[in-house]
Parts: structure tokens; C-alpha cells; sequence
């Protein structure tokens, strides 16, 4: 009996929990903080990234080993992230919190999509892929 990949189960465990993590915040930041929304919504993907950085790096790509050049593209995924949440919030936020909380899920989930896949087949790759 094969062992089975359970790659992406743990990394929308860890993403799951991160798009939480800053959904609550970005939509706190973008309602209670006198910035413009887009740049609030980018300063906390910023902090969340080194907390998913870690996360993933232990809990969701545990048996590869980065790329050689790992924490740039991971870093070049983040950015894109940073540009997807903050295109949504500054296309879809309005400043209350229950509509932007549901915005910034929303942006999660598409960074999401784009991380998993950039992080499975370039950052994180199989061992043979390298």
C-alpha cells in the first residue's frame, strides 16, 4: 500500500488558518486604522508572511527541500499575494467590517490557489524536479 500525499490537506490546513489570520486583521486594519485601505490590507499580508513561511515550511512541505533559490520565489509568491489582496480591497472593500472581512477571505482564497501551486512545483519541488 502506497503512502498517500498529504501535501495539500496540510497546506489548506496551514493556509486555512493563515487566511484567517488575515482576513481578521486586514479587515480590522482597513476599518479601524486611518490608512488607505489597500495599503492596510498589504501592510498585514507583509506580516503575515514570515508566520506562513514557517508554517508551511514545517507542517506543509516537510519531506522536500526548497529550491536552491527558495526564499526568493517564495518571497516573489508573497508578492504576488500582496498584489492580489490588495487589488481586491481596493476594489471591493467599503470600510465595514463584516463586508471586509468576507473581501479579504476572498482575496485569501485566489492568493491561496496562486501560492499552492508556485509553492508545490517551483519553491518546494519533488526531488527529482531540481
Amino acid at each position: 500500500m502506497t503512502r498517500r500525499d498529504t501535501t495539500l490537506l496540510r497546506f489548506l490546513a496551514v493556509g486555512g488558518g493563515m487566511a484567517v489570520l488575515y482576513a481578521l486583521l486586514a479587515a480590522l486594519a482597513t476599518s479601524q486604522l486611518p490608512l488607505p485601505k489597500a495599503l492596510s490590507s498589504g501592510l498585514v499580508w507583509v506580516i503575515c508572511i514570515p508566520v506562513g513561511f514557517r508554517l508551511h515550511r514545517r507542517f506543509t512541505f516537510t519531506s522536500r527541500k526548497a529550491h536552491r533559490h527558495g526564499l526568493w520565489l517564495y518571497a516573489a509568491t508573497q508578492i504576488l499575494g500582496i498584489g492580489i489582496a490588495a487589488g481586491v480591497s481596493y476594489l471591493l472593500a467599503t470600510g465595514m467590517f463584516r463586508h471586509d472581512l468576507a473581501v479579504h477571505l476572498f482575496a485569501s482564497g485566489l492568493a491561496a490557489v496562486a501560492s499552492y501551486l508556485i509553492n508545490h512545483w517551483i519553491v518546494f519541488p519533488h526531488p527529482s524536479a531540481e
